[in-house]
């Protein structure tokens, strides 16, 4: 996580959320915690990420997102890429390659 250089959401001296970019424009970590779902946590972690995709001319970002949290990277203009079947400690998921290229000014 070090490494990731992680955006972390603090809320009161406790930690209710983090993400990261990393330079290939991958979304590799986006978490918020159960309880401040739905209190902006996560919207501003996503606007800061889009944000800092800006500032670092990272053209395309990415990330391999669950069936319960697409909804979500959808209200920020990702789109699904493809659909994915992982396997995750013996147990096998479902979920999505979503990617958001940023608007084109005309």
């Amino acid at each position: 996580m070090a490494q990731n250089r992680p955006f972390v959401a603090i809320l009161n001296d406790r930690i209710v959320g983090y993400a990261d970019l990393q330079s290939s424009g991958y979304i590799d970590h986006f978490y918020c915690h159960w309880r401040q779902q739905g209190q902006g946590v996560g919207t501003s972690l996503m606007q800061f990420i889009i944000e800092d995709s800006q500032r670092r001319n990272i053209p395309l970002i990415y990330s391999d997102v669950s069936i319960t949290a697409m909804p979500f990277f959808q209200r920020f203009d990702f789109e699904i890429v493809s659909e994915q079947t992982v396997s995750v400690r013996g147990q096998t998921l479902k979920n999505y390659k979503m990617a958001r290229t940023p608007p084109q000014h005309q």
